[in-house]
């Protein structure tokens, strides 16, 4: 069985090198990370079809591995979903049904304790502000601003940033 180990950054100091524990499931990290609160989250592939929520706590060196929730559809695949702050939380955010249904699936880690408990929340755009999504442009969830708006970036260039906003499932355009 290989091992694995973690680089420790210290301040001030030279950092040191902790092993893995040996029943921890090797993984390939997916996407960039999340530092909230003193603990980094990222999403990994533990095999070809199942990813998991990985998070290690600065403070407590401690490396953890959890389940995240299927799509409604029991989908486990990971396309177009994106690790974000939400609230002060971590939270999955599919955007998998923007450009369909200009719809945004949240699943936000209310207790990160031992029961791992996820809410759902669910963004549905209004009628009239379909039109801004159901283009050929695909857009990326650059996170969350300040004020709590979820910040959508089109994967080009030259382009206007919209926002967001949950309380009233609105999309502002900002150039």
């Amino acid at each position: 069985m290989p091992e694995h180990w973690v680089f420790v950054p210290k301040p001030h100091e030279v950092g040191s090198w902790k092993k893995v524990p040996s029943d921890f499931c090797p993984f390939i990290p997916v996407r960039r990370g999340q530092c909230i609160n003193g603990v980094i989250y990222y999403l990994a592939w533990i095999d070809m079809y199942n990813s998991v929520l990985v998070s290690f706590d600065i403070r407590s060196e401690e490396l953890t591995m959890s389940q995240i929730p299927r799509r409604d559809d029991g989908d486990g695949s990971r396309k177009n979903v994106s690790l974000i702050e939400y609230g002060g939380k971590v939270t999955l955010l599919d955007s998998n049904h923007l450009r369909d249904k200009g719809m945004l699936v949240l699943r936000v880690l209310e207790d990160a304790g031992i029961n791992k408990e996820w809410s759902k929340k669910t963004m549905v755009l209004h009628p009239y502000q379909l039109h801004l999504v159901q283009v050929d442009i695909i857009f990326n969830v650059n996170g969350t601003s300040q004020s709590g708006k979820l910040v959508l970036i089109p994967q080009i260039r030259h382009f206007d940033v919209m926002f967001m906003d949950h309380s009233e499932s609105v999309i502002y355009l900002e150039s």
